[in-house]
């Protein structure tokens, strides 16, 4: 996964005592508890509390607790919220609050902390101003005093390494991501009121994990909406996927027209990066480079792009820069397109995002695409595949969903299969279609019906 380059204020708690507890003799009295039970065993840790970013009202923030002592299964932080804080939303860790006091346990999986290991998780807080840092933290209830217990004596002649060096110029390989199944979706809410054999048909698009597109022009809107859906992801411990798709003249005006204006896009970037959660993977502006130059209104489109990818990378993004499809631009055209924008911010691009061409002519393009750019990555749109393009990419009949998404490692440039294009969700006015976006219970039938699974 790509690291995300943050500037942030980071706070490392180190050297507190007992005497210095914060939180009352409750918390007090179970540290005591603790220390006395637990003789014999070596309990010392640190801990990083991050405030991410901060608006009017709330914040975000992450924490890494990193065990100093002996080997532990299972673990509890605590600490004493310090002006007047509240926690809404939190994932990877168990919450309970009462007042200012706060707990947060392991959820099985993060457990185990080895000695040197680490645990983190994040939570979305309400603040009436500028969040307080905690003064202290508990494990377990006894102080993290960042102490490390003193190591046993080694030998001072290094051992080489059987890992292998990272070559920093090799692009970033993706984890194993678990993608995440939205429930708020117009397909769910389609498949929850159908029965009978449509129920069936449609809970293969609903279960199945699809992108959450990000359209709207209100800045305030768009952070709320994004904060929402990757917090939700975050819980469930799946990893988001985000189409943000707002870049001035956007579609030139067709059937997905609108956008922002042209001095707004930065800011509104902005803020959909403020409210990401954990670290979401982005299509960036479906169509926007192939239709470079196509329409007025576009602005420095070029500039727009390699601005947001930037923004998106160092809020935590996984980003794919988006460049059409194997039967739109020549492989040297969309290679040149990305190259203008620049791939520092990139993990890689994207293809077939909304269209129909087969997985395989896809990924045979990508790779051109890719080698004309080094092995630049890619991620290839599967949701209405199955059955390959008829040449019309505006609600065409007769077209199939495609393959799962999933993470792909099989030693191409292929990053994974995606479900980028909601599968039922009209394309526009065309083909008999309602409005783009729009539920069409009539294709999303058919297109699962058509499915080879």
């Amino acid at each position: 996964m790509r690291t995300a380059n943050r500037t942030r204020s980071t706070t490392r708690l180190a050297g507190l005592t007992a005497a210095a507890l914060v939180g009352g003799a409750g918390l007090a009295a179970g540290a005591t508890a603790l220390a006395t039970s637990a003789a014999g065993a070596t309990t010392a840790c640190e801990v990083d509390y991050v405030v991410t970013s901060s608006w009017h009202g709330g914040f975000q923030a992450d924490v890494t607790v990193t065990n100093l002592g002996d080997p532990r299964d299972g673990w509890e932080v605590s600490w004493e919220q310090a002006g007047g804080e509240s926690i809404s939303q939190l994932w990877n860790g168990r919450l309970t609050q009462s007042g200012a006091d706060v707990r947060v346990a392991d959820v099985g999986w993060n457990g185990s902390l080895a000695t040197g290991g680490s645990a983190s998780f994040g939570f979305v807080g309400q603040a009436a101003a500028t969040p307080a840092v905690p003064a202290q933290f508990l494990l377990d209830g006894v102080p993290c005093t960042g102490t490390e217990p003193s190591p046993e004596p080694t030998d001072p002649t290094p051992t080489p390494s059987d890992e292998p060096t990272e070559d920093p110029d090799e692009p970033d390989e993706p984890d194993g991501a678990t993608f995440y199944v939205d429930e708020d979706t117009q397909a769910w809410e389609a498949w929850q009121a159908a029965s009978g054999t449509d129920r069936a048909l449609l809970e293969k698009i609903a279960t199945t994990p699809q992108a959450s597109w990000v359209t709207d022009a209100d800045a305030a809107d768009a952070r709320a909406a994004v904060a929402d859906y990757t917090g939700r992801a975050a819980a469930a411990g799946a990893t988001p996927l985000l189409a943000v798709y707002a870049i001035p003249g956007r579609d030139c005006g067709s059937h997905s027209g609108g956008g922002t204006d042209e001095a707004a896009y930065r800011s509104w970037v902005q803020e959909v990066a403020a409210g990401m959660v954990g670290e979401p993977w982005v299509v960036l502006e479906p169509d926007a480079l192939p239709q470079l130059g196509d329409c007025d209104g576009q602005g420095d489109r070029v500039g727009m792009l390699a601005d947001a990818a930037r923004i998106l990378d160092d809020g935590g993004a996984r980003v794919y820069l988006d460049v059409g499809h194997s039967g739109w631009l020549a492989p040297s055209e969309a290679a040149s397109r990305l190259q203008q924008v620049g791939l520092d911010h990139a993990a890689g691009f994207s293809l077939n995002v909304s269209n129909y061409q087969t997985t395989d002519a896809a990924r045979a393009y990508g790779e051109e695409v890719s080698a004309l750019l080094g092995g630049v990555p890619f991620v290839v749109d599967t949701s209405r595949n199955g059955n390959g393009s008829n040449g019309e990419w505006c609600n065409p009949r007769g077209r199939a969903l495609g393959e799962r998404p999933t993470v792909v490692d099989d030693g191409t440039h292929l990053d994974a299969l995606l479900w980028v294009k909601l599968p039922g969700e009209s394309d526009g006015s065309c083909n008999g279609g309602p409005a783009a976006g729009a539920w069409w219970q009539e294709i999303a039938l058919e297109l699962a019906r058509n499915a080879s699974w």
